[in-house]
């Protein structure tokens, strides 16, 4: 080690390597094992050091995994999760420092096997071993760990209707400008990632240790700080479901990021994200309802996969209520639920003039702004040009659905269905507020129209009631939808444009 040792010292304590006691040494140029008896020092470079675990289940004990090689070191000491915190996040300051970029060096194989023990020289390299393989139901894991190898990739499947609690809270932000999507490096000699996919209590943990678990490259991480969710004690989510969760960050610039973690993997996520990034830059840039977005491929790891870094979307974070939690707030006042319905028309009007459709638009996914701005938030089942020919890769809330609505139903003129029943909804709630109570019930996951009465129109008790109203537009609008309910989902003649005419 340096000899200005003693003015770089972060840690120290008494431990036990290879059956010797001796001391163990943290400092800026890294750990130093030196035995009571005098027999060779162990050292290992901070630049060696990929990352610190705690392995063993009887016998726990401290491992060191080094780059550019299979070694593993082991050390007895007290205090083992503080030590091991605390070597993870020097050897990360250590890289951000001098700009390494952990991906470009040899895959050090994977952390869970059983190594060789530790001597004082490093042993020679092993033939890597790809982790094993995930059973199909497999969906969820946790915070920090080491190098990063070839980013997985998440499909989102579909969304449950129920699925995405809690709720995200109010969201304000800037502009959208869609920027091109960003990627870290790719190493292609290193194995792409078969195990498990990580869950939304694995993320958790990972949060609990930021600055350990998030990729070097997405910016400043030394200084981002993670936003705990008030309304959830002791927890951080924000919101999930069934293709993530949705994590609150004030990164180094000041403002507030969402940041959502897949817990469900595919082939095509990261083409996906890259391409829908592209498209709204390019096409939809002044479009201020949409959200701007930036998609990472290696952005954060678990503590039980240390080894990956796992895809990400990092945000601008939205102040507002959802759709619902707004109804509710302003249940009396017929002229904003009006006012809000005609500025969602004239939006999803927008999006399919420059060919995309949300895919998903329902309670949950629009934002209401302090202002009465609109927001569109999630595009995991977006539909863009590129996409023609492709099958859906969600089929949104149920209850905002055509029923008859599958996986090759995917185009432009998506949204028609779920416009209709929010316009329809909301100015029938304008004349009749008292509906709301009746027939919402405080589901997050729909208005006063579910799916069941969709199936079967004319038995619906709300749908009804609707139509019992003296307006004129809710009529014509109840009459479109029984039209609409006997052709097919993607019927051109319930447009936005088509639905504001009456």
């Amino acid at each position: 080690m340096a000899d200005n040792r003693a003015f770089s010292y972060i840690k120290g304590t008494s431990a036990v390597a290879n059956g010797e006691r001796g001391n163990l040494v943290l400092t800026a140029e890294g750990l130093e094992f030196k035995p009571d008896s005098g027999s060779k020092i162990i050292t290992i470079p901070i630049e060696k050091i990929m990352d610190a675990t705690i392995q063993g289940t009887i016998r726990k004990r401290l491992c060191i995994l080094v780059y550019d090689s299979n070694a593993r070191y082991y050390f007895s000491v007290s205090d083992q999760e503080t030590w091991r915190d605390t070597i993870s996040l020097a050897a990360g300051i250590y890289r951000k420092i001098l700009g390494i970029n952990p991906g470009s060096r040899k895959n050090p194989g994977n952390p869970g096997q059983n190594p060789a023990p530790v001597k004082a020289q490093p042993p020679p390299p092993a033939t890597p071993t790809q982790p094993p393989k995930a059973p199909p139901s497999a969906q969820k894991t946790t915070p920090p760990g080491p190098t990063p190898s070839k980013a997985p990739t998440t499909n989102p499947p579909q969304k449950s209707p129920s699925s995405a609690k809690p709720q995200a809270p109010p969201q304000k932000s800037p502009p959208p400008q869609t920027q091109p999507v960003a990627s870290t490096p790719q190493n292609t000699l290193k194995p792409a990632y078969t195990g498990p996919w990580p869950s939304g209590q694995d993320y958790e943990q990972s949060f609990q240790m930021l600055r350990m678990s998030i990729n070097p490259s997405l910016g400043k991480i030394d200084q981002w700080e993670v936003v705990k969710n008030s309304k959830t004690t002791g927890w951080y989510v924000y919101a999930s479901g069934n293709y993530g969760s949705i994590y609150k960050i004030k990164a180094d610039d000041s403002k507030y990021y969402a940041v959502k973690c897949f817990t469900r993997k595919s082939g095509s996520l990261n083409d996906r994200y890259m391409k829908i990034s592209n498209y709204l830059s390019a096409k939809a840039s002044n479009m201020d309802f949409l959200v701007h977005f930036r998609y990472y491929e290696e952005g954060i790891k678990t503590r039980k996969n240390p080894a990956f870094f796992f895809p990400l979307l990092k945000m601008e974070w939205i102040d507002g209520m959802t759709l619902n939690n707004f109804i509710q707030m302003n249940i009396g006042s017929p002229k904003i639920l009006k006012s809000i319905s005609e500025n969602l028309l004239l939006s999803v009007s927008s999006l399919q003039k420059a060919g995309i459709a949300h895919g998903d638009l329902s309670g949950d996914n629009i934002i209401i702004g302090k202002k009465g701005e609109i927001r569109l938030v999630d595009y995991d089942g977006i539909y863009i040009p590129d996409f023609k020919g492709q099958r859906a890769t969600e089929m949104g809330h149920a209850d905002f659905q055509h029923p008859k609505r599958t996986g090759e139903t995917f185009a432009s003129n998506l949204d028609n269905f779920s416009a209709l029943i929010i316009h329809l909804s909301l100015l029938a709630l304008a004349e009749k507020p008292e509906m709301w109570e009746k027939y919402n019930q405080n589901d997050p996951d729909c208005l006063i129209l579910r799916k069941k009465d969709f199936l079967d129109i004319n038995n619906s008790e709300a749908f009804g009631v609707m139509m019992k109203t003296r307006n004129k537009s809710i009529k014509r609008l109840g009459a479109m939808l029984e039209d609409y309910l006997g052709r097919g989902p993607l019927w051109e003649g319930a447009s936005p444009r088509d639905v504001l005419s009456l």
